[in-house]
Parts: structure tokens; sequence; C-alpha cells
């Protein structure tokens, strides 16, 4: 009657685990230890994967220190190590430095300050040539951030219990939300988390009403009927909530832009389930076009 799955990744016994095993944005809840932080993380993955705000802040941030780092050392050089510096006092001959080191570490040199002793000048040797890698290596990011496959996927924030032809069905929505973005074989995948007594948790492959649509052009409800072949067959919403469900989906597809197979995860935990509701659709004729209202593709109402 019920499809165990134990092909999840979480193992067959994972009675020690707790809380939400993937989180809403589709990334695991796991914490890896027992292994130093150099082994565990990739730098240039983090900085791939990273949101853009906190990517451009740590590029600002780099910029911002080397140049601090630099002009610390022309100040430690003393004042005979570079010419064309104007301002005597102490903050301005430090800002002065500071953007000398800017233009050094950049290659712009407008000439007017210049390193003319030895120190000073194996100093900008130094931090032109830090400059050109910094600038070789961030470029590298950025063109590794652009170019990296997304799949632009935007699930509902609910999965509800509705009514589905005789019985009933769990049900949630998603859709491609960028215009020049199109999947075609997108199929999906729906697993379940529940605990039971005596047996701990458990996974089950979820049976789907549609598993796989040739093209995503609108959105796409997702409709699990819960009949004999369900583990939630029969069972009430304490019944349910005892059980402390999971459910999870993985969805696969080939982006025609990137030419590349991209992927998008999402999951819902008892708190995002909505019983006795519908969604509202989404995509409606207007002047001989469809038109596809991705405002809508969270909203529900009682059925």
């Amino acid at each position: 009657m019920e499809n165990l799955n134990q092909d999840t990744g979480f193992g067959e016994k994972p009675s020690a685990m707790g809380g939400q095993m993937v989180n809403k944005d589709g990334s695991f809840n796991i914490k890896r230890i027992g292994i130093g932080l150099r082994d565990r993380v990739s730098g240039y993955q983090s900085m791939l994967t990273m949101p853009r705000w906190r990517f451009l802040g740590i590029i600002f941030l780099f910029y911002l220190l080397i140049n601090c780092f630099f002009t610390l050392l022309y100040w430690l050089a003393g004042p005979a190590g570079l010419t064309g510096i104007e301002k005597a006092n102490t903050v301005g001959r430090l800002e002065e430095l500071f953007f000398f080191s800017t233009q050094t570490f950049t290659t712009v040199g407008y000439g007017r300050v210049n390193p003319v002793g030895e120190v000073t000048n194996w100093i900008a040797a130094i931090e032109s040539l830090i400059g050109f890698l910094s600038f070789a290596i961030a470029a590298g990011l950025l063109y590794g951030r652009f170019s990296r496959p997304r799949a632009f996927i935007r699930f509902s924030e609910n999965l509800v219990y509705a009514s589905y032809r005789e019985g009933h069905a769990l049900m949630f929505r998603l859709v491609c939300y960028k215009d020049d973005h199109l999947l075609t074989n997108a199929e999906i995948k729906v697993n379940a988390r529940m605990v039971r007594p005596q047996q701990g948790y458990q996974f089950f492959n979820l049976n789907l009403e549609r598993s796989h649509v040739d093209s995503l052009v609108l959105n796409w409800t997702v409709v699990h009927p819960i009949d004999e072949h369900s583990p939630f067959y029969q069972l009430s919403e304490t019944e349910l909530a005892k059980l402390q469900p999971e459910i999870s989906a993985y969805l696969t597809g080939f982006d025609e832009v990137y030419s590349s197979t991209v992927v998008a995860r999402v999951s819902y935990a008892m708190k995002d389930f909505k019983f006795g509701y519908k969604f509202l659709p989404m995509y409606f004729s207007r002047n001989l076009r469809t038109e596809l209202d991705l405002s809508k593709l969270h909203l529900i109402e009682q059925e």
C-alpha cells in the first residue's frame, strides 16, 4: 500500500534526526561537524552561490581593506618615499596615500603622486601585481555567477489539502517566472517524511496525478491523490499532525537558454498545510492572448 523510499540520502534509520530536513528554500537542513572549516567550505563555490548583496559586499570590503593595508605600508615607508603629496596634516596625507593606493591597485596611475624611494617602489609593484590578480579573480567570479545555470522557479508558500474527484489530495504549485526562460521535459519527484511510533522516521514516494510536462510555460499544480496507495490514506487532520509530515519536492528540467539541466527544490512542513482550501486560477485569456498573473501564485480560498 505504501511506497517506502530508502533512497532519499538521509539513511535508512534516521531516528536521531530532528526538525525539518529540507528548508523551505530547498536547501538541506544539515550541519556538518567533526572536520575543520577549511576542509568543509569551498570559497569559490560559496562566492558563486551566496546572495548578490553579500557577494558585492565582500568585493567592496576586500577592495577597501586591501587599500587600507597598502595605505599603512606607504605611511610606514615615510614621507620621503612619495613625491607630489600636497597635504601636510595627518588626515590629509592619509587620504592622499589611500587614493594613491587605489590608483596603483587599479593601475590607473593619474601621475601627481609618484613613488621615489626603493621601498615605496617595491610596495607599489607588489600592489599592482595583487591588483591584476584580484581583478582577474573578480572577473572569473562574476562570469561564473552570470553563466551559472539557474532554475527560475517559484513555489507556492503553502500546500493545500483539498477536495479532489471523489476524495482528497495534497496540492502545491509552481511557476517559471522569467519571460526568456522556458523549461522543457520538466519532471518532479515528491517525497514524504513521517514519524511513526515504534518505527521512527519513514520516507515515502508520493504518487502524482502528473509528474512530467513537456513545456513549463504556465503554472503547474502538482497533485498527490490521497487514495489507498497514499501514506496519508484515511488519516484525519489531527492524526496527520501527530506524524509530523514533511513534503519535499525535486524538480528537474532542460533550460533552453543555458542548454543545461537545472534543478529546484522545496519543502513543506505541517505548518505549511492548509486544510479545506484550494488555489485560485493564475491565468486567463485577454485580447487573444493568455496572461499569467504571477502575483496569484500563493493565493488560496476556502472550498
